[in-house]
């Protein structure tokens, strides 16, 4: 974990009820960030005056939102007993750092970050937004009622698309009953536990290995082949930071907004241990139109190769900087069954991607991901990301 993330640990909806009559908020940082974190104050805490502080010369003296900007040594002299705000993601560490250097207490200081910030956004606003954010990425202009490639979708559905079904089955907890519904538990890699908070979990009760996940997110995921060096104190901290996020304000993949935080205990699949392949279905109303192994995913020297659901090779990369294998990987054993467990599991849905593992023959069930890379991924070359759009149909856009 780097420092800035280890520093202010307190999100500014933590502020204490006795801060709100009793307190002058100070927002460090008069942005975008700034602007939303005073408009969510201003409702919040109605009684309480609002004042802004930011190291940009040119705003100094100036106001937003009807508030005063003041030099950041300037407030802390007026306002020492305030609570201060720190209205930014990227520079968090630093500016706690100088008020802390001013002679603000720690205690006083809190985070409006990225995940508060976009949380407050309306949809057509959090469009505007990841819309600058793709074309960045791709280097293409988006236009929501001109889609035409699957990423450039993506971008629409993620936000305006989100519904109950959605959120079901990306919740890594509640898809396994998505998945014994339709196909039966023996897919499913073994439960050995469910938890509400990470302090819920005795690590006496589990096995010497295990896996352990956050189910309302991706990467999140703790692996425990061998409990002897686990520190569990480290363990728990972790799992807790996963927990105080809510994943959907990360790239507004907006079907994670109602997830239910939670830890899963699983079985530790040993024979992952060596070279594994990931197997990853592109469904679209049911059917496998693309397939997509990736070797040694979480590994130095990871490999990817696409195929059409004959498995014949697509060339295609991304800029993820995962290359193409110099030979394309054998045809595995087991593809027939493994497509006819995709189509099955995502009968009824317009597009998603089923992810299975096959070590020694078996068939494992991983997740299913309606926000492949969040969309926010060049594709190249672009034909094949127009092939995988030309499958998706997503309906008349707003």
């Amino acid at each position: 974990m780097d420092d800035k993330k280890k520093s202010i640990v307190r999100s500014f909806k933590q502020i204490p009820e006795t801060g709100k009559k009793n307190h002058r908020i100070i927002i460090f940082g008069a942005g975008n960030f700034g602007k939303y974190a005073c408009q969510y104050c201003k409702k919040i805490f109605p009684e309480t005056e609002i004042s802004f502080c930011d190291n940009d010369k040119d705003r100094q003296w100036q106001t937003l939102c009807g508030c005063e900007i003041l030099p950041p040594k300037a407030a802390v002299k007026e306002y020492p007993d305030a609570i201060y705000i720190v209205a930014n993601d990227f520079y968090a560490h630093e500016m706690e750092k100088q008020l802390f250097l001013d002679g603000i207490q720690k205690k006083q200081i809190y985070l409006f970050g990225r995940e508060d910030y976009y949380s407050l956004l309306s949809l057509d606003e959090m469009w505007e937004v990841n819309q600058k954010i793709y074309e960045e990425i791709t280097g293409k202009a988006i236009d929501k009622h001109a889609l035409k490639t699957f990423t450039e979708k993506m971008q629409y559905s993620k936000i305006y698309l989100s519904n109950e079904l959605k959120t079901r089955i990306t919740d890594k907890y509640l898809v396994r009953e998505w998945v014994e519904e339709k196909i039966g538990d023996r897919y499913l890699v073994p439960l050995l536990n469910v938890y509400d908070t990470p302090d819920d979990i005795n690590f006496d009760k589990l096995p010497d290995s295990f896996v352990l996940k956050a189910n309302h997110g991706c990467e999140m995921n703790l692996i425990v082949p061998d409990k002897r060096k686990l520190n569990q104190k480290q363990a728990v901290e972790q799992m807790w930071s996963w927990m105080k996020h809510n994943f959907a304000y990360y790239s507004f993949e907006l079907h994670y907004k109602d997830i239910k935080p939670c830890i899963v205990a699983e079985e530790y699949i040993k024979e992952f241990e060596k070279e594994s392949f990931d197997y990853k279905f592109f469904c679209f109303d049911g059917k496998v139109k693309m397939i997509m192994l990736v070797r040694n995913i979480h590994q130095q020297g990871a490999e990817r190769c696409f195929y059409d659901d004959q498995f014949h090779v697509i060339p295609c990369v991304l800029n993820d900087g995962v290359p193409m294998p110099k030979v394309p990987f054998e045809k595995p054993d087991g593809l027939e069954k493994m497509i006819h467990i995709a189509e099955v599991l995502s009968q009824g849905i317009d597009q998603v991607r089923v992810d299975l593992y096959g070590p020694k023959g078996r068939i494992y069930f991983g997740e299913m991901t309606f926000t492949s890379w969040s969309g926010r991924v060049k594709v190249e070359p672009i034909e094949v990301d127009e092939r995988l759009g030309s499958y998706w149909n997503i309906g008349d856009t707003k």
